[in-house]
């Protein structure tokens, strides 16, 4: 399984699109601290429009910012990569070649999702370091008087658990993409479903809450609310809400499940398109000119 992820990670390195997600991420991240949260800081005329900023600028604040932003965006990026990752080898055929060395389809699949697994974790890693870094040079520049030591702000455990919570956000769109991508054996199609899937799914829950009743109820049921229930516990010192580049709603932590439920519910989302993913691989029959 190790020679399986080391020969993925190979084939990766030698592809432009990672790097190219890798600078759009980065790209987002400076818009946010610097644009979104500097400039407007430095600029501000009112109190309210300098408290904004300092959430999207200002360490702890811009933590829980950063993060749902790149939660949110991290979905899209990741489930663009996961589908060009998967898609590709039936493009080129090498399904086939992989398969006649002695490893099951289990164990193919298994070794793909490791190699994702580590290459998602290394670019929002990049992507959210240059976040805090950022964070921290903008909020001297601005001489905004914010430190980390501020009531209600996560110590070093705690700042790894919100972390931790946000990647368990990008899961459930990754396997997504990948489960299309495996199922139709095309880039175009796991792209498309995870960038529409985002987008539909922030336009409905944001549609069924300015609904409420019955309407507002059946948000339980969709991926995005769920997640949003786990993001919510990144919240500092009790703020309801908190601004950030991710185009969904916010609602009120009231209006969420626990944080445990979303947990288990985007559990439930994840198993069920790994199964999607592995049953449609199980049951194919791959040919030497196998393609996309």
């Amino acid at each position: 399984m190790r020679e399986m992820v080391q020969a993925e990670l190979m084939k990766v390195r030698t592809r432009w699109l990672p790097y190219v997600l890798v600078i759009i991420a980065l790209i987002g991240v400076l818009l946010q601290v610097w644009l979104g949260g500097y400039v407007t800081y430095v600029n501000a005329q009112y109190s309210e429009d300098q408290r904004t900023a300092l959430q999207l600028m200002a360490l702890p604040w811009s933590l829980p910012s950063l993060l749902e932003s790149g939660q949110y965006w991290g979905s899209i990026l990741i489930g663009v990569l996961t589908a060009s990752f998967i898609a590709t080898d039936f493009n080129w055929g090498t399904v086939r070649q992989s398969l006649i060395r002695g490893h099951t389809r289990g164990e193919y699949l298994v070794s793909k999702l490791l190699a994702l697994l580590l290459l998602a974790t290394v670019g929002l890693a990049v992507a959210l370091t240059a976040g805090i870094l950022s964070s921290v040079l903008a909020t001297a520049a601005a001489g905004a008087p914010v430190t980390l030591h501020v009531a209600g702000g996560p110590s070093v455990p705690q700042l790894g658990a919100m972390i931790l919570r946000a990647g368990y956000g990008v899961l459930p769109y990754a396997l997504l993409a990948f489960a299309i991508s495996v199922v139709t054996r095309s880039t175009a199609a796991g792209t498309t479903a995870v960038v529409l899937y985002v987008f539909i799914e922030s336009a409905v829950l944001g549609i069924f809450g300015q609904l409420g009743g019955t309407w507002s109820d059946l948000r339980v049921l969709f991926l995005g609310h769920n997640v949003s229930a786990v993001l919510a516990a990144n919240r500092i010192a009790g703020a309801d809400s908190f601004p950030s580049l991710a185009f969904r709603p916010q609602p009120s932590p009231g209006d969420l499940p626990n944080a445990m439920t979303g947990a288990l519910v985007v559990a439930l989302y994840c198993l069920a398109f790994a199964l999607i993913s592995y049953r449609a691989f199980a049951r194919r029959d791959i040919r030497a000119t196998e393609g996309g």
